[in-house]
């Protein structure tokens, strides 16, 4: 059990699941949105966004989406943990695949969403599977997210997401190719520079964009 804010929220993460990193916590801290929203967390994981997004910000509901049934069991999990402190958002966890989200809720629907996506698209896999499927891009690609989050998001609606910094031009390119605009791109450093942006796209608009370093 590990806490994942000063006020307690507790968080339980098993062994043979991805666990909480820093990428994630940056990304909740990133976000904002209202009381009336409601919010989709895509590839959910354990929980950590939807726990510290509800926590935060209070949204009408939170959708909870993972292809992985470990892992949403163990979010169920996390919820129950940390019930008393998330009395305001309605939970709504799914074990179903992202990318056919709109077949199962209503198209258009959602403000907000936010991903942690896997990053690696080539390279040496995790023995595990669940954490081998957390990290790669077999089952959840940027451009199934550019595509995912176009069926779901309401117009003017907001994804937040992160992506590797030295491939900023590419998450830019595909989102501005389904009619996104990038409204903003914190980039986050360690030692060896930036390693991380962490992207506010807006569905339709203008173009203008603010850097945050």
């Amino acid at each position: 059990m590990e806490y994942l804010n000063d006020a307690g929220l507790l968080i339980e993460q098993p062994d043979n699941l991805y666990k909480l990193s820093s990428d994630a916590v940056a990304l909740a801290n990133f976000v904002t949105c209202k009381k009336t929203d409601r919010v989709i967390d895509v590839g959910c994981g354990t929980g950590v966004l939807s726990l510290l997004i509800a926590f935060n910000h209070h949204p009408r509901e939170i959708i909870s989406v993972d292809i992985n049934a470990d892992a949403v069991q163990q979010l169920k999990k996390n919820l129950t943990i940390n019930q008393n402190k998330l009395t305001t958002t309605q939970f709504q966890p799914l074990h179903a695949d992202a990318r056919q989200l709109h077949t199962i809720i209503s198209a258009n629907s959602a403000d907000v969403i936010v991903c942690n996506p896997p990053y690696f698209t080539t390279g040496k896999k995790a023995k595990n599977a669940n954490i081998s499927q957390a990290r790669h891009d077999d089952t959840l690609t940027l451009e199934d997210l550019a595509v995912l989050s176009t069926r779901n998001l309401k117009y003017g609606g907001t994804i937040y997401f992160c992506y590797p910094a030295n491939q900023l031009a590419k998450a830019i390119t595909i989102f501005e190719n389904h009619n996104f605009r990038i409204k903003t791109i914190k980039l986050i450093a360690n030692q060896k520079g930036f390693y991380l942006a962490i992207f506010r796209a807006k569905k339709g608009g203008g173009h203008s964009t603010t850097l945050l370093v």
